[in-house]
């Protein structure tokens, strides 16, 4: 049988690859549709058959598609363009992922990854659309072979970064405070609904990274090491996302002091260690849209831009960092416009191009915020300068106009970084970054603007300055703005490179006149940050006993351990009071594996326990059980200590 398709030359190929292509999305359709409703026994053919035949007819009538005149001339239109039809393809996938979620979420399916790999297909798809701006002059091998220095150093910085963030993970910080707990309990609630939805949310956490977290728990188990891998992960890519945008700002030589900062930060090795927030992750997630973003605007390829527009709409799925991000990328090209028009106008295009990339991969998100907007705006309701009534409370004690009380926002805000103490989520009595590098940041600040005519340096303040005020004004209270300006800790981090790169030119030890001079007091500064940060932390952080809110929080994390390693199926009893029971922190349920604890507020001596069972006492209560067991021997007792502090006793009946 012949070759039904013409040889040579297809006048009448760019009208068959789109009806061919109807015919895929049509069968792909009928295929959610089917998956998406129960089970119908007894019937001759599933649901939604129909659908799937007239795919299959469409797909087949592609190939008759003969050149005619009209055909030809069809083909030739715009509509049916090589790029054209890659973004048709693009949006028409992304629109049944979006459809796709909402049926599963309907008839409460748990398996996503049919959905997911549509949705990653679909930005492949937009991807491709750009293939003619990519720069093919070299291969990977040459590219790999003329840049191997450079990447064998951030290599190195990576695997120094991840050595101080994965060391001892799951025993430093010593307890999971009682929001990991909750995050590691909804984790594993990702296998049910609603959480099984990719696109869903949880206190602004992303199901899918919850996803991913429930997937690390599955693999190590319900350990601390296996809930905060992720966070880890999140750090260690950090290093080259941060190199990568400070290259583009500042060149390779103010790209690896970035890197090396950033590396052995107290503050960011911290936040990699624990799950309780997720800002962290827009540490490696925001420099990565910014620089891609910036590079394709500069270079004028669409395609970064396009992948920048990508990163950001699935940064969505991740954490509420992302809505800061969008909304500084969106005052930047508006103030471009304004003020930067000569650059800006001939790469709108680039602009285009993000958020096309954007608009198409959030369409899933989108959908779900629509119809859950409570969920969305969860942080904003219970922390929000506004909605939570702060603002108005703020002013009726102070006597401050709206104004004054938000700009005293900022300014703490500000001072988060380089003055006030880490204590929320932390513990440490040093702010975010030590006095050196303040010193270096200030310096690089005033650098960044005053080179601010330069679109890179708009970027790049609009970074820092964005998540500064977004953090002042929009959200409370004061003291958690220690860790949520982990947002603008890279901005921070590459402006405190260019601080000291000036620094070293100011006092005549610049780079291209001195280079071993530069060399030997920027490496002598770096140790000097080295060893402060590594000693704020593992010496006077995870030496002692600051993290988690109080010493009941850290209680709960140790009554979890204790109850985990209890073999016995008896009852536990908790010797309870006001202040210490079992209840009062997810992170006694997730260490335990929720094993039921009972709260027994009486005096011990009530107590009838049968052999086997368990009593444990709080700090408050000690004394009493030791009494008691001295009154009922043979059993065995364990004390647990929080550094000098006997936190815990645990008496087995005999």
């Amino acid at each position: 049988m012949s070759d039904p398709l013409p040889t040579g030359k297809d006048e009448a190929s760019n009208v068959r690859r789109f009806v061919a292509f109807v015919g895929i999305f049509i069968i792909l359709l009928s295929q959610f549709l089917v998956f998406s409703e129960p089970l119908v026994e007894g019937g001759l053919f599933p649901p939604f058959t129909w659908l799937a035949v007239l795919g299959v007819v469409i797909l087949v009538a592609s190939q008759l598609i003969r050149p005619t005149p009209f055909v030809q001339k069809l083909s030739e239109t715009r509509f049916f363009s090589e790029r054209v039809f890659w973004i048709q393809v693009s949006i028409l996938l992304s629109v049944l992922t979006a459809s796709a979620t909402t049926f599963f979420m309907t008839h409460t399916r748990v398996n996503y990854i049919p959905v997911v790999t549509i949705w990653l297909l679909s930005a492949v798809c937009y991807l491709y659309s750009f293939r003619s701006t990519m720069n093919y002059s070299r291969s990977i091998t040459d590219w790999l072979k003329a840049n191997r220095v450079e990447i064998l150093s951030v290599v190195v910085v990576m695997f120094f970064a991840a050595a101080v963030r994965l060391y001892q993970l799951g025993d430093i910080p010593r307890v999971l405070d009682g929001d990991e707990g909750s995050v590691g309990l909804f984790a594993q609630a990702t296998s049910v609904a609603p959480l099984t939805n990719p696109f869903a949310l949880w206190e602004n956490f992303g199901a899918l990274y919850l996803q991913f977290i429930n997937l690390s728990l599955k693999f190590f188990g319900i350990t601390p090491f296996g809930l905060r891998l992720m966070p880890a992960i999140g750090g260690i890519l950090a290093i080259p996302a941060v190199y990568l945008l400070a290259r583009r700002i500042g060149g390779q030589r103010i790209a690896l002091i970035a890197a090396i900062i950033l590396a052995f930060s107290h503050s960011h090795i911290h936040f990699s260690r624990i799950v309780s927030v997720a800002y962290i992750q827009g540490t490696w997630l925001a420099p990565l849209e910014v620089y891609f973003l910036l590079s394709g605007l500069q270079k004028r390829e669409s395609w970064r831009t396009a992948v920048g527009g990508i990163i950001l709409a699935m940064h969505f799925s991740v954490y509420l960092t992302s809505q800061v991000i969008a909304g500084i990328i969106l005052v930047f090209m508006l103030i471009a416009i304004l003020f930067y028009r000569k650059w800006f106008m001939p790469r709108v295009p680039q602009a285009l191009a993000f958020w096309g990339g954007f608009l198409i991969m959030i369409l899933p998100s989108a959908v779900y915020i629509f119809g859950n907007p409570e969920q969305f705006l969860n942080r904003l309701t219970q922390a929000g300068t506004f909605q939570s009534g702060y603002l108005d409370m703020v002013m009726a004690d102070t006597g401050q106009s709206a104004m004054q009380v938000l700009f005293g926002r900022v300014v703490n805000a500000f001072l988060s970084l380089i003055y006030y103490p880490a204590l929320d989520f932390y513990g440490s009595p040093a702010p975010m970054m030590s006095m050196i590098s303040s010193v270096m940041f200030l310096t690089g600040m005033g650098l960044a603007l005053w080179r601010l005519r330069d679109p890179a340096f708009l970027l790049l303040n609009g970074y820092f300055w964005g998540a500064t005020v977004s953090i002042g004004v929009f959200a409370t209270p004061p003291s958690a703005d220690s860790y949520r300006m982990l947002m603008a800790l890279p901005a921070a981090i590459i402006m405190a490179s260019l601080g000291l790169d000036m620094v070293m030119e100011l006092i005549g030890l610049g780079w291209k006149n001195m280079r071993t001079a530069y060399t030997f007091a920027v490496s002598s500064v770096l140790v000097s940050l080295l060893i402060f940060n590594l000693w704020t932390y593992y010496a006077d952080f995870a030496g002692q006993c600051r993290f988690a809110e109080n010493i009941v929080g850290r209680f709960a994390s140790y009554l979890g351990r204790q109850v985990s390693e209890i073999e016995s199926e008896q009852r536990i009893y908790l010797l309870s009071d006001n202040e210490f029971r079992h209840g009062t922190h997810a992170s006694a349920y997730f260490l335990s594996r929720s094993r039921p604890v009972i709260n027994f507020p009486d005096p011990v001596d009530t107590l009838t326990p049968i052999s086997g069972e368990t009593i444990i006492a709080p700090p408050s209560r000690i004394e009493e059980l030791e009494a008691w067991a001295d009154a009922n021997p043979g059993g065995s007792l364990h004390y647990e200590y929080d550094c000098d502090t006997n936190i815990l006793l645990m008496y087995r009946v005999p």
